[in-house]
């Protein structure tokens, strides 16, 4: 297992965040000894996946922090059902499910996420599709007051951009069951272009965390000026809501008081919109600090 102290700018995708003493388990064992072994000397940490809608601040983080891209990666079939570890990536488990004549989750094919990331913040399509990664999901696997535990999905609350998992920190998703639905391979493979097709033409040519706002916040997003907000460099561009910086010092502060003015600029208050960042509620960004 990999142990270091390195910038956790290198890790998340706003390419932001000061330094931090970094554990990299290579075996969900490997894994769940560490977990065990925080939970016996109650040693704090945070769980850190592939990083792409974490919002770092620029202090560091005094905690341990277990990054788990490495740890949880296996797929398994079963006929429709399938057992994915949670550090696969969304992509990799759409591409799984076509090669099974698999179906259902092909509009996460753009989502740059793990599969636990996806569970924690209940990952889906938008709420006006009223789909999500839950709809097929039977079982989380979890790593819960220092033992492994299976959860059924009926013991887990689901809303929009929302899983009890956000309530309780010392839950770890290790792996999850789904119950898929039959569909043919190239049906899949369709639905997937189709997907990358739709999102072709959004910004990703530098850092970002894709939309700041959840959909249901429905922000009158014309009111942003057509050259967008900045705040240092950090710049919101209105058309895809993307939020994405360049280098320098106090990026996260910066990122977060650019999400705070393009709401101030669009809504006298801002309501039905979820973050971390504390004085103000944006989407899936969790705010480490």
């Amino acid at each position: 297992m990999k142990r270091i102290t390195e910038s956790l700018a290198d890790h998340t995708w706003l390419k932001i965040g000061g330094k931090a003493e970094l554990a990299v388990p290579e075996t969900k064992a490997e894994l769940v000894d560490l977990l065990q072994e925080c939970h016996a000397h109650d040693r704090p940490y945070r769980i850190l996946g592939n990083g792409s809608n974490l919002l770092v601040s620029d202090e560091g983080v005094d905690q341990l922090v277990i990054k788990t891209t490495e740890a949880c990666t296996d797929v398994e079939f079963d006929g429709n059902r399938a057992n994915v570890g949670a550090s696969v990536m969304a992509p990799q488990f759409v591409n799984a499910c076509i090669e099974q004549d698999l179906g259902g989750y092909e509009y996460l094919y753009s989502v740059p996420g793990t599969i636990g990331g996806a569970i924690y913040m209940n990952a889906g399509r938008g709420k006006s599709y009223g789909l999500t990664i839950a709809d097929h999901l039977e079982s989380v696997e979890i790593f819960d007051d220092g033992e492994v535990r299976e959860l059924d999905v009926d013991e887990i609350e689901f809303r929009h951009r929302y899983s009890s998992f956000q309530d309780y920190d010392d839950w770890v998703i290790l792996s999850a069951t789904f119950d898929l639905p039959s569909q043919q391979a190239e049906e899949g493979r369709a639905k997937a272009r189709e997907r990358m097709q739709k999102v072709k033409s959004r910004e990703r040519s530098k850092p970002n965390a894709g939309s700041v706002f959840k959909s249901g916040a429905k922000l009158p997003l014309q009111k942003v000026p057509p050259g967008g907000l900045s705040v240092g460099d950090a710049h919101f561009v209105s058309k895809n809501r993307i939020c994405h910086t360049g280098g320098g010092n106090k990026q996260g502060y910066r990122t977060a008081d650019l999400a705070g003015k393009v709401a101030q600029s669009t809504l006298p208050t801002v309501r039905n919109t979820r973050s971390r960042v504390g004085y103000l509620e944006v989407t899936s960004l969790l705010y480490y600090e």
